[in-house]
């Protein structure tokens, strides 16, 4: 008796195989900079990258801390959202927990610091551009 899978629409397989090439393709397609809470004050964020096809776009997306100027980490590197069905050797999918372990390597393999440190130095400009506005209305 075989069981189908059922994919969410918009999903999109890759063989674990495929993934460090796979790694050289996909481009960044946003950043978004959340607004530092808590006591420390830390920014954060999530950004999402993607690899286009004729007919599909497969995309992985995580979250991020600042840690200190300059340095940013994943959030929960084990916390990697991505619409993408990653199969084993003989074709079937791999266990939820390789899924983790696999999409994880692929964003080790991804340069994603730079565009997110990018993004922090236009939210950082923004800033002290209000704060200046501010004092020069006070």
């Amino acid at each position: 008796m075989s069981t189908l899978i059922q994919l969410p629409e918009g999903s999109v397989c890759w063989p674990a195989a495929a993934l460090s090439s796979a790694a050289q393709d996909i481009q960044h397609a946003r950043t978004h900079t959340d607004r530092a809470q808590g006591r420390e004050r830390r920014l954060g964020g999530s950004t999402r990258w993607e690899r286009s096809y004729a007919d599909a776009c497969a995309w992985v997306e995580w979250d991020w801390v600042e840690m200190a100027e300059g340095t940013v980490v994943q959030a929960d590197p084990l916390n990697v959202r991505s619409n993408v069905l990653l199969l084993d050797e003989c074709g079937r999918p791999l266990l939820s927990s390789r899924r983790r372990a696999a999409l994880a390597t692929l964003v080790y393999l991804l340069p994603w610091q730079g565009p997110v440190l990018d993004a922090l130095r236009n939210t950082a400009g923004t800033r002290r551009g209000a704060s200046v506005e501010q004092r020069l209305a006070a």
